[in-house]
């Protein structure tokens, strides 16, 4: 399904000097797999979500996505194949449009469009029972501006626009990460039913190494542009967070340190099927 052969990305900053933010990457991920990225900040988390979904070319390597070579293909090509969800709610969401012409831009991505109206009454039909199923209430809203809505509403509606087109593959970036912990259990539920719902192969960078283990299928650990651990069945199952920070220790030879990784272990856990706000 997906495919990395040495994929390699150096930046260069205002000086010259040159950072190599993921250093010739393998990897390979089959139909239906649920892969969540951990790893400290610099790790090339984000850089290889970028480096898949087209963001800037790579340096070396390819990049095979159901059975195509998009290693050269631009971002806009790769976004009829590719959903994304990022940290920030407000970035995958269109703030002065309204929810159904959100939707409508996402729908239609990778899309062939005629001259018709951009919203008619079988893609709000489809838009009403996909909003029910967030059970926000948002099937009732589908002319309000989308910057009206919460946070989590938005999240919420950000998931649904990467979703709606049935990606080959769903990019989500630490999707969670803004929202306060009520908010993301919850966009954590939905993202879980609707990815086991659409079957959808999925890479999930997150810094909660709890959430890493408890959602999915494998979890990959990046450090310094590297995948150093790929843990997956049963040795995953059975893996504590303790046990992956001493997997890590035992295959660098050194300790993990990074307050953020390390501290979001600790967030609170909040009970599941609470409302979203």
């Amino acid at each position: 399904m997906l495919e990395l052969k040495g994929v390699r990305k150096v930046f260069t900053s205002g000086d010259g000097s040159e950072k190599e933010a993921i250093r010739r990457i393998d990897l390979t991920l089959s139909a239906g797999e649920f892969v969540t990225v951990i790893g400290s900040n610099g790790a090339g988390k984000s850089t290889l979500l970028g480096a898949i979904a087209g963001t800037f070319p790579v340096d070396s390597g390819s990049i095979f996505l159901d059975g195509r070579d998009i290693t050269n293909w631009p971002e806009y090509r790769r976004a009829a194949l590719i959903g994304r969800v990022f940290q920030n709610p407000a970035q995958g969401t269109a703030a002065s449009m309204t929810i159904e012409e959100n939707l409508a831009m996402a729908l239609a991505r990778g899309r062939r469009r005629g001259l018709r109206l951009a919203v008619g009454e079988r893609e709000r039909r489809l838009f009403r029972e996909r909003l029910a199923l967030l059970g926000l209430e948002l099937e009732n809203r589908l002319s309000d501006p989308v910057g009206l809505l919460s946070g989590g509403q938005r999240q919420a509606l950000a998931l649904l626009m990467a979703t709606i087109a049935q990606p080959k593959l769903l990019l989500l970036d630490e999707h969670t990460a803004a929202l306060d912990p009520k908010t993301a259990v919850k966009i954590q539920e939905l993202t879980e039913r609707i990815v086991a719902d659409g079957r959808l192969t999925v890479l999930m960078v997150t810094h909660n190494l709890a959430q890493a283990l408890h959602c999915g299928t494998r979890t990959i650990m990046m450090h310094e542009g590297e995948i150093v651990l790929d843990v997956k069945g049963e040795e995953r199952a059975g893996m504590t967070v303790d046990d992956l920070l001493e997997a890590f220790a035992r295959t660098r030879g050194e300790q993990l340190l990074d307050d953020d990784l390390l501290l979001s272990e600790d967030l609170p856990l909040v009970e599941r099927g609470a409302p979203l706000a």
